[in-house]
């Protein structure tokens, strides 16, 4: 996809989180879900720049599981390359949680 840099990372982190589905209905559905709590939170908290980020990434992920509802073609290397981006995401915060659990004890 060609779209700004800027967008890229955010991008693929929803998408690979939608991936975790394996159903494309359930994907389509809990995604467009998410994308409206984001932006509604976001308007909420008046903050301009979330929403403008918010808006036009889910509505990258959303035109590419449309596509895949409407055609049953996933891009496997665009599946793979978000998968990859949403664990590093998992593992970063896995990371932080373990630190907040040793000063637990």
């Amino acid at each position: 996809m060609n779209f700004h840099i800027e967008y890229e990372e955010n991008f693929l982190t929803i998408l690979g989180y939608s991936y975790r589905l394996e159903d494309i209905k359930q994907r389509l559905f809990f995604t467009f879900s998410e994308a409206v709590y984001a932006v509604d939170l976001d308007k909420l908290m008046r903050n301009e720049d979330s929403l403008k980020l918010n808006c036009i990434v889910y509505i990258l992920v959303l035109d590419v599981l449309i596509k895949e509802y409407n055609t049953k073609l996933i891009d496997e290397n665009l599946k793979e390359k978000a998968l990859v981006v949403y664990k590093k995401l998992e593992e970063r915060k896995s990371k932080e949680n373990s630190k907040y659990h040793i000063y637990q004890y």
